[in-house]
């Protein structure tokens, strides 16, 4: 058992499957995929800021519902970003 079990892991990781924890965990995949690039312009983690602001303590100030709609009005990259992938990267923006 312990074997097939190994062996799909290993099936599963060699085709892309994330088997993330959680939203957040989900969400920080997403953060640094090269498919938004949310780092190019918001540093590695998201706390940096850069071009684009930091958002370090952003989960205090805000609830997930503004920084959805904060971010589908203001950052370009989300207008191609699915409410599923926004959510889970603002799940993740959250923990910062």
């Amino acid at each position: 058992m312990k074997s097939l079990f190994l062996t799909m892991a290993a099936v599963f990781a060699a085709s892309g499957i994330s088997f993330a924890a959680s939203p957040a965990d989900e969400g920080k995949i997403l953060y640094s995929a090269q498919k938004y690039n949310c780092a190019k312009c918001h540093g590695p983690t998201g706390a940096e800021g850069g071009m684009g602001p930091s958002f370090k303590g952003v989960g205090k100030k805000y609830d997930k519902t503004k920084l959805m709609e904060r971010a589908a009005h203001n950052c370009p990259p989300t207008g191609t970003c699915s409410p599923k992938d926004l959510g889970a990267i603002v799940d993740y923006l959250r923990t910062l």
